[in-house]
């Protein structure tokens, strides 16, 4: 029956519809119960349910029955019309909530007819209607996880209606709705609601209840489009971040899409912080899967590519809300170590991705680079100073040091995942990270050390030369980035330099698309340096060598720059040329042997014919080259004198003394120039062998001929000529030869007559006229200055025909023309060329001197051209290794060249040497010069060109091999012996006779040798080499004397530390046989504290434990053999005082034990373990300290406190080393404040990672932070240990010029402890220790009061007692001290306005700071509800406070007819031209503007001031008295 009038009414309706009677469709609705209306409904729809769609008529009844609800309301009948609607609407959202999910595509078509009429009705529908509708929905998406595609229009305007509705009541069943729990029995209850608290309710019930991953986007998109409050905006944000766990991969690009647009709404930080966070844990849960690499690559390559896309969508809602880019950059500095991830652990790379992409802006380019550049940095400094602060670095987290090269690649490695955006700023921040570490001045300015800028810089290279092999649209941008430094020479740009010579090694064939912009900048060569010229063609040299065109442009603008009108042009050209003069003999040396490997080989014909095409095409540009260089040796006479200095560092090249073409070449450009110059001994008839009047201008009396630097060339090209192995002498022809032996033939007469010769044969006198101020004189001194380098000259090739030609070549000692004949093998004729030359140097460097009685010439050995190369090959045999000479298989006798027999031979003739004391040390010396570049003296070339240009750098082989010469010739006998023997006498160890030889006037053998050391440590530290060298010391052998090869980190340990320890017994051999031998323990203990670093920087740069343990127990011996020097009687000298010093504070860490030092967790200390670790400084400070009050002040007012003090300990502090060793313990005072300035900056990074960490443990209450509060009471504990320190020096016993010093130490101490304060403040979870109480009631209570007695004790008259002069009095002045003792006819000179001002502006700055740190910590103490005020010693006097009660005893001035009577203990001039300042009311603007507080009035008000009167006219009358004082 229900059936059958149903479809009469379905008739009936459908009836009226068509007569389009809506009204009376709606009266017959109204009739209609409400069963009904949804039982027509839900038939209607059923056909569309079903999917049968091809049924007419579909949603008619269903459109008629809205449109006759919708008549009812217009005509005024609401109640039924509001009926009728919200039961069809119901009807519908239910057959669309009932329909398949599955298939939301097909169902949102089929449903859009009765989504558009939900839409059109829902004005029109009852309060009741709409809940009843929106809680509908809210089940659908509790019980399937998803709401219908065909809802998603309807439902954001209808809860956004459902927040308009008002108070209703509504009755639920339980808790619903926030109601309580019913009464017993019943099972509902009855509430009121609003609409705003129902669509509260609706959405944070949407947002508990779990969402189908499938539809997550949509269910976002659906809350997005919701108007929602504050409250709602962040609940349904977290809801929305804890979806994206849940989401399916492929859905997360959407939703974070959707992220991004709801971030719109607020809460902006939260939201992208959860999306780099999500990743960041994505990435590391994909690094913690197992699986073999394909399954990790195919998983990296998902993730990369999702990551990717990510990316594209952050930067596209960047651009549409750029405070989404602001939260983004807020986000990464909140986090502090961005894209490092948590102490230690991975980095987080989309993180970092996301920075650099969003760099791309340029609206945030520069706030992002600066950031990641400082970030990155800021970890590499702080990593390194955690491995050296040991006192901390147990309780800290560990900071891995490789977290940011690792970060780089992986950005590196992922671009190929669809991260290319993020490579050009990659390229970008790595520039910007090698310009901040490549300045020095800009990393003094970040307080970086330079370790950290130089592994910032690495790490920056690397990832550039990944970025450059990975992607050829960044290269031009880095190619032109390297070439822009190196034409406007930023301060980094040679290491921009080493980078392009890292790329072309890596792949030289992709730089040469670049060889345009290479020739745009040879164009403009004479702004580029000389130094920059040179590594600028090292690093292009394989692209010169194969590219035919540019080489021939280069050489071409070389050309033209070599007669420029400008020196340094021509000397940038000349610098160039020989670079590529270098690389052309080097690559047709590897091409000769390649040539003839391969012709032994039997190989193929057409590799031959390419290697001989090769060989004929570097002879062409060799031979064009050396047309070049002939051109140079024809320029001014500094030209030529360059010319020759650097073709004689050429000529030191193994690969150039093997080219015969260039040996020959240069041979002939030699031959004709020196045929000159060069008398024979038929022409000279007893003049000298050398026209020197020739090389002097007629005139000016100025070389024209640098014939010193021509025969030092010349010499080492005849050597290398008829070297065995080398040159003309193994590959050229009889014609060669026959030149050769001329050559050496002229050259033997050369030296033999300029070893008989005297100086009157160069029409000099030994008591002429040398100076520079007058034409005789300056002829003499050029004059003289010539045959001094000829004698070098000489000397040089004497020493390497002896040591490389004599034993297997000879030459005729019967002269054709009759000329006396000598043997040039004959070690002698060194000894009497270097007696000549000693002789002639004295007598010009005695004589010549400047208008200020100064020699212009210091030593003889600044006259000496030699080479360092060629000085090393002397002293390698005059300075003999004994354990090569008594060993056969030592490493450096396996050479075929250099064996053991040849070694032994070359020994024997250089035994005469090795007696001549004065020859060794002017060959160390010249070798000292050498590695220091000092320029030779007096070497000016001509009248207008007065400059000094400084030599070229010596190589890093040639440091090696003089530091391994120097310490196994000279350092190694005293310092192999062992402890056991420290006691044995000096007699009992057999010693060289160079060292047992009676010392010469100035520094001996010992003390160059340890300063040649010294340098080539310095040299090589900078350039992070000291490594090899002490591998090469230690392990010696040929492959070890080169900076490149790469050390295995336990070699670079054993060799490092055995070094150490054999310096350390050298020190303490020399110091037993003071004080002859003070000086060379001094230098050699610089040399100890240079490797105690290197070696302390090992000891935590990763090694193994084996390894560290080494390092620990050589440091820990250095440690207690410096303590026992210091505590030894040494004898008074400062140089070795302030060595030790150095050294002290340099290794006093290690005098704790193993497990503290290099514990890998916290051991438990107490406060004893750092005043134990600077006890000895502390012990150093006392000494000092007593001695000072010995030597300052009078015996009666002699501290009781030292009179049971040795006074032979303190014997080795006189009263000018206490200044120089309190400035050095201030020194590392500071240094060990900004240690703990560092550690308090990683107390809040422990702080806030603890807190995190814990905060998702605890439930509710303070969180407990052991760790934080372990490493707040270790700085405390070191602030008490040093505060100690600087008591001995508060107490005022040093002199009074280092109290400025102390001053400013203190107020570095209140600094720092301002600082903690401030960190406990900003965290609420650490409390008030009781470590912090004790170092409180330390600094400032007692260390301030030591402080105000030091400032009383100086600065109360503003005049210093030792800076005073007595002066008598005069006049009028004279007159009032008649009659009074002989004290008071002295004036105190007074101190300068100028020291006046600055000494008042030191005290309020240290008063500024000390107020300062006693308001945070009243502020910590109000903060923490503990009284702490009362640990605090607050001032009553101040620096410029005056007492009152005290003015009329000392200023008793009074006015009569008579005069002025003064007291007779205050001078009438100081009291008023230097009265006493007042000190400013103490208010909050004085933390503003304290330094100038007073210090800028007038005289009128300082005397008013000081005298106490206030009114004008009492100001008058002592201006009137004043007057008539004067």
């Amino acid at each position: 029956m229900a059936d059958e009038s149903n479809s009469q009414v379905v008739d009936a309706l459908l009836t009226l519809g068509r007569e389009k009677a809506f009204a009376e469709i709606g009266q017959m609705l109204s009739g209609l119960g409400e069963g009904v209306l949804y039982s027509l409904v839900e038939e209607d729809l059923g056909t569309l349910v079903a999917g049968d769609v091809s049924l007419s008529p579909v949603f008619q009844l269903t459109n008629l029955i809205f449109k006759g609800g919708c008549a009812l309301v217009e005509k005024g009948t609401t109640q039924a019309g509001e009926g009728i609607l919200g039961t069809v609407t119901s009807a519908c959202v239910s057959q669309i909530c009932e329909d398949d999910p599955r298939d939301e595509r097909d169902s949102g078509k089929k449903w859009s007819t009765i989504s558009d009429k939900l839409l059109e009705v829902l004005p029109q529908l009852s309060s009741r209607s709409i809940i009843d509708v929106a809680f509908r929905i809210l089940a659908e998406l509790k019980a399937c996880g998803s709401i219908p595609s065909a809802l998603h229009s309807f439902l954001p305007m209808l809860l956004d209606t459902l927040g308009t509705i008002g108070p209703v009541e509504i009755v639920t069943k339980g808790e619903g709705f926030g109601a309580s729990t019913a009464a017993a029995g019943d099972s509902s209850t009855t509430i009121t609601r609003t609409g705003l608290a129902l669509k509260s309710y609706w959405v944070e019930s949407a947002c508990s209840y779990r969402w189908d991953p499938k539809s997550s986007v949509a269910v976002c998109a659906l809350l997005r489009e919701i108007v929602l409050s504050e409250r709602l905006i962040e609940v349904v944000a977290y809801r929305m971040l804890r979806q994206l766990k849940l989401a399916e991969l492929n859905e997360l690009p959407a939703m974070v899409y959707q992220l991004l647009l709801f971030a719109r709404n607020g809460f902006k930080r939260e939201i992208i912080g959860g999306i780099l966070s999500f990743f960041d844990t994505a990435e590391n849960d994909s690094s913690k899967d197992g699986g073999d690499a394909a399954q990790s690559q195919k998983r990296w390559r998902e993730l990369g590519d999702i990551e990717g896309t990510v990316m594209l969508h952050i930067i596209y809602n960047i651009k549409q809300d750029f405070e989404l880019g602001d939260a983004l950059i807020a986000h990464a500095k909140e986090q502090g170590d961005v894209a490092l991830a948590a102490a230690g652990g991975a980095p987080s790379t989309f993180s970092f991705a996301c920075l650099l992409a969003l760099a791309r802006i340029h609206r945030f380019e520069d706030a992002v680079i600066s950031f990641l550049r400082t970030t990155i940095v800021k970890s590499i400094h702080d990593a390194m100073a955690l491995a050296s602060t040991g006192w901390i670095r147990p309780l800290l987290p560990p900071i891995r040091l490789s977290a940011q090269q690792q970060l780089l690649s992986a950005v590196v490695a992922r671009s190929s995942y669809g991260w290319d955006q993020v490579t050009q700023s990659l390229i970008q921040l790595c520039l910007s990270v090698m310009d901040l570490t490549g300045s020095s001045a800009a990393a003094r300015r970040s307080a970086y050390s330079a370790q950290a800028c130089a592994e910032a810089r690495r790490i920056s290279t690397q990832a550039l030369r990944l970025a450059f092999g990975g992607h050829d649209f960044v290269r031009a941008e880095v190619v032109d980035q390297i070439l822009s430094r190196v034409m406007f020479q930023s301060d980094s740009h040679m290491h921009f330099l080493a980078l392009l010579g890292d790329l072309v090694a890596d792949d030289s064939d992709v730089l040469r698309v670049f060889v345009p912009k290479f020739v745009d900048v040879f164009d403009s060569i004479s702004v580029i340096s000389p130094a920059a010229l040179e590594k600028l063609l090292v690093a292009i040299s394989p692209i010169v060598l194969d590219d035919a065109p540019f080489r021939s442009s280069l050489i071409l603008v070389l050309r033209k720059i070599l007669f420029a009108h400008s020196f340094d042009d021509r000397r940038t050209a000349l610098s160039g040329l020989f670079v590529l003069t270098s690389s052309f003999a080097s690559a047709l040396d590897e091409c000769q042997g390649r040539l003839g490997a391969a012709a032994l080989a039997a190989a193929g014909a057409g590799e031959v014919r390419h290697l001989q095409r090769r060989v004929d095409v570097l002879v062409s540009a060799l031979l064009e080259v050396l047309g070049l260089l002939r051109r140079c040796l024809t320029q001014q006479p500094e030209v030529r004198a360059a010319s020759y200095e650097r073709l004689g560092l050429l000529l030191d090249m193994p690969c150039v003394r093997s080219s015969s073409l260039l040996l020959s070449a240069l041979h002939d450009i030699f031959r004709v120039e020196f045929a000159k110059y060069y008398r024979a001994p038929s022409q000279s008839q007893g003049c000298s062998p050398i026209n020197i009047q020739l090389c002097l201008h007629p005139v000016t009396s100025k070389v024209v001929m640098p014939i010193a630097s021509f025969l030092h060339c010349y010499g080492k090209l005849v050597v290398a000529s008829r070297t065995p192995g080398f040159g003309t002498s193994s590959s050229s022809s009889s014609s060669g030869l026959s030149a050769a032996a001329v050559a050496a033939k002229a050259w033997r007469d050369l030296c033999l007559r300029f070893s008989k010769a005297q100086i009157e044969d160069f029409e000099l006198d030994p008591t002429g006229d040398y100076s520079l101020d007058s034409q005789f004189g300056l002829r003499n001194f050029s004059t003289a200055h010539l045959v001094v380098g000829c004698l070098d000259a000489c000397i040089g090739y004497a020493l390497a025909h002896i040591i490389h030609v004599a034993p297997a070549t000879a030459i005729v000692d019967e002269d054709s023309d009759g000329a006396s004949s000598g043997n040039l093998a004959d070690p002698t004729i060194v000894v009497e060329l270097f007696t000549k030359f000693n002789r002639f140097g004295d007598i010009l460097s005695s004589r010549c001197i400047d208008e200020r009685k100064k020699k212009i010439i210091p030593s003889i050995s600044d006259l000496s051209l030699l080479s360092l190369d060629s000085v090393v090959s002397v002293l390698r045999l005059v300075l003999p290794d004994k354990q090569r000479v008594d060993n056969g298989s030592h490493p450096l006798n396996l050479d075929p060249v250099t064996d053991h027999n040849w070694f032994v031979s070359r020994i024997a003739k250089a035994g005469l040497w090795s007696a001549n004391q004065l020859l060794i040390k002017h060959l160390l010396e010249v070798a000292l010069a050498r590695i220091q570049r000092r320029p030779v003296a007096g070497n000016f070339t001509s009248a207008n060109n007065n400059s000094t240009v400084l030599p070229p750098a010596p190589a890093a082989r040639a440091l090696l091999e003089m530091a391994y010469v120097v310490f196994s010739g000279v350092l190694v006998y005293f310092g192999d012996s062992s402890d056991q023997a420290a006691d044995t006498e000096q007699s009992q160890r057999p010693l060289p006779v160079y060292l047992r030889a009676k010392a010469a006037r100035g520094r001996g053998v010992v003390h160059i040798s340890a300063e040649i050391l010294l340098a080539c440590m310095t040299l090589l530290t900078t350039s992070n080499s000291l490594d090899h060298l002490a591998v090469a010391i230690v392990r010696p052998a040929h492959e070890h004397f080169t900076d490149g090869l790469a050390l295995p980190s336990n070699v670079a340990v054993e060799c490092v530390a055995a070094l150490l320890t054999s310096l350390r017994r050298a020190v303490t051999t020399l110091l037993r046989q003071k004080p002859m031998a003070v000086k060379d323990a001094s230098i050699v203990l610089s040399s100890v504290q240079i490797l105690t670093t290197r070696l302390s920087e090992l000891a935590f740069s990763g090694i193994r434990r084996e390894d560290q343990v080494l390092a620990y127990h050589c440091l820990h011996q250095t440690a207690k053999w410096t303590v026992e020097l210091v505590q030894s009687e040494m004898p008074n000298d400062l140089g070795l005082m302030k060595s030790l010093v150095i050294q002290l504070t340099s290794c006093q860490a290690f005098l704790q034990p193993e497990s503290v030092v290099i514990g890998t967790t916290a051991v438990a200390v107490g406060p004893r373990s750092d005043e134990v670790e600077l006890e000895p400084v502390d012990q150093l400070t006392a000494r000092m300290c007593a001695a000072s009050r010995l030597h300052i002040r009078d015996p009666d007012n002699f501290d009781d406190e030292d009179e049971d003090v040795d006074e032979q300990e303190l014997e080795k502090f006189t009263v000018r080393s206490i200044p120089a060793l309190a400035s050095l313990i201030m020194s590392w005072f500071k240094a060990e404040l900004h240690r703990v300035d560092w550690a308090i900056g990683q107390l809040r990074r422990s702080v806030n990672m603890e807190v995190n960490q814990r905060s998702g443990t605890d439930d509710g209450g303070d969180v407990d932070l052991p760790l934080s509060i372990g490493v707040e009471r270790r700085i405390c504990w070191r602030m008490c240990a040093l505060s100690h320190v600087l008591e001995r020096l508060l107490s005022g016993s040093l002199p009074k010029a280092m109290y400025d010093l102390v001053i400013r130490a203190f107020q570095d101490l209140h600094r720092t402890w301002a600082l903690l304060t401030r960190a406990k403040m900003a965290s609420a979870q650490l409390p008030i220790t009781e470590s912090y109480i004790d170092a409180l009631l330390l600094i400032c209570s007692d260390l301030n009061t030591h402080a105000y007695a030091l400032i009383t004790n100086k600065y109360s008259n503003m005049i210093g007692a030792e800076d005073a002069t007595e002066q008598p009095l005069s006049g009028g002045i004279k007159k009032l001290a008649d009659g009074k003792d002989e004290k008071s006819k002295k004036v105190v000179k007074p101190k300068p306005k100028s020291k006046v001002m600055r000494d008042s502006s030191l005290v309020s700055s240290l008063v500024y700071q000390m107020e300062l740190s006693e308001k945070y910590v009243i502020q910590l103490s109000t903060k923490f509800k503990t009284p702490l005020a009362h640990y605090l010693k607050r001032s009553t006097v101040r620096d410029f406070r005056i007492k009152k009660s005290d003015i009329p005893e000392a200023m008793a001035i009074t006015s009569d007819d008579e005069g002025i009577h003064m007291h007779d203990s205050v001078s009438p001039v100081q009291q008023l031209q230097y009265p006493q300042l007042v000190e400013d009311d103490e208010d909050e603007e004085e933390e503003e503007d304290v330094a100038v507080s007073g210090a800028e009035s007038d005289t009128e008000e300082l005397v008013a001031d000081q005298t106490g009167y206030s009114s004008a006219e009492d100001t008058a009358d002592v201006r009137g008295k004043r007057a008539r004082l004067e």
